[in-house]
């Protein structure tokens, strides 16, 4: 791909950028391609695909150095499904969920008590991962654990591809992957239950003009607080996640300004990589947050009696902020969406509404609610 002037970009080395211009019988034009490589599979993205463009160029190219097939208009791609409907493109894992259905379920049926209207967990949740961790290790079952492991891996590749409404229950149950109970199990079920319920929705980007911009939050906790956060784009979640922190925090506005730093990470990474794809301009990236004593600390220089034991490396939302790459506006927390990621929701009205939100669930798709 180098060789034939492809760059690898910065923020992914998997993915290759080219702009050339090329001559055709109606005047020379300006044309790009993306290209996305994970082993011997190509992604291929085109401005132009006639018999003049860069496209036909490329792939005559490369036919000549190497037996490749061009499938034509992809729809599935490493398990992950690309539909387009309308002027909305939707990125879903329907066939790989009937897979796990068939696969993990006894003669591959949902219960029927399981309806739609369920959330993937229940608070319980949070007790049995803690019950969990506090049992003997000599008292795993081995063939437990391997079925366990097995469930929540093959649902983790959901959480973080195209299923965003699950990432909080699959990041609780991974923490008892090497301590599971049957209780888990059952739980691990439930959100193989959920997605067997909803396989056929995704992740629905419609263009629109507005730029992309995160939201974070956390649940502050006793010990180790959950921090999560969203960026969206083109309607549509595109990057999420669902963490515990690595220390304990003292206050909300510790946890907070704790996750608002692990989202400008994020930020800055995905600033950096769009602006490579050249659908970025310079002006800084929104972060959102719901805590105004977080939200000063990441403007505010100083110090006092109730922050100065913050660790440095928790500051770095505000050295972004001062670099003028992002700005942390204050958003009511009914607004935030990164709540979605910070704890496990189980009234069923609040999960659907955030859930449709995030993923930009096309209504006639959204669970029908009194």
């Amino acid at each position: 791909l180098k060789s034939y002037g492809l760059v690898p970009c910065h923020g992914d080395p998997c993915v290759f950028t080219m702009e050339k211009e090329m001559q055709t019988p109606d005047g020379p034009r300006k044309e790009r391609l993306f290209i996305g490589v994970y082993v011997d599979d190509m992604f291929v993205l085109s401005s132009h695909d006639d018999e003049h463009s860069l496209y036909h160029h490329f792939t005559a190219k490369l036919q000549d150095s190497w037996d490749v097939e061009d499938e034509g208009p992809v729809s599935d791609l490493l398990n992950v499904e690309i539909e387009r409907v309308g002027d909305c493109v939707i990125l879903k894992q329907a066939a790989y969920i009937k897979k796990l259905v068939a696969n993990y379920l006894a003669d591959g049926v949902i219960p029927p008590s399981h309806q739609a209207s369920k959330t993937p967990a229940d608070d319980s949740l949070t007790q049995l991962v803690a019950d969990a961790l506090c049992q003997d290790a000599a008292d795993i079952d081995p063939v437990l654990l391997k079925k366990y492991q097995s469930l929540v891996g093959a649902l983790l590749y959901c959480a973080v591809n195209t299923r965003p409404d699950v990432a909080v229950s699959v990041g609780y149950l991974c923490r008892a992957m090497g301590k599971p109970t049957p209780e888990l199990y059952e739980a691990a079920q439930r959100v193989l239950f959920y997605l067997g319920r909803h396989g056929e929705i995704g992740l629905c980007y419609r263009g629109d003009d507005a730029p992309c911009s995160g939201m974070t939050d956390s649940d502050w906790g006793v010990k180790h607080s959950t921090s999560g956060f969203v960026f969206k784009l083109s309607q549509a979640a595109i990057s999420w996640a669902s963490k515990r922190q690595p220390s304990v925090a003292l206050s909300s506005c510790e946890a907070e300004l704790m996750a608002a730093s692990e989202a400008a990470k994020e930020a800055a990474f995905l600033g950096d990589y769009l602006a490579e794809l050249g659908v970025r301009d310079d002006s800084p990236m929104r972060l959102a947050m719901d805590n105004q004593a977080g939200r000063d600390l990441a403007y505010n220089p100083e110090h006092h009696s109730r922050t100065k034991h913050i660790q440095r490396r928790h500051y770095f939302v505000r050295e972004m902020v001062e670099d003028f790459r992002i700005t942390v506006p204050f958003v009511g927390t009914n607004d935030n969406d990164a709540d979605f990621f910070t704890k496990v929701i189980s009234k069923s009205t609040k999960f659907f509404e955030l859930r449709d939100r995030i993923m930009n669930v096309p209504s006639h798709q959204r669970l029908s609610r009194a």
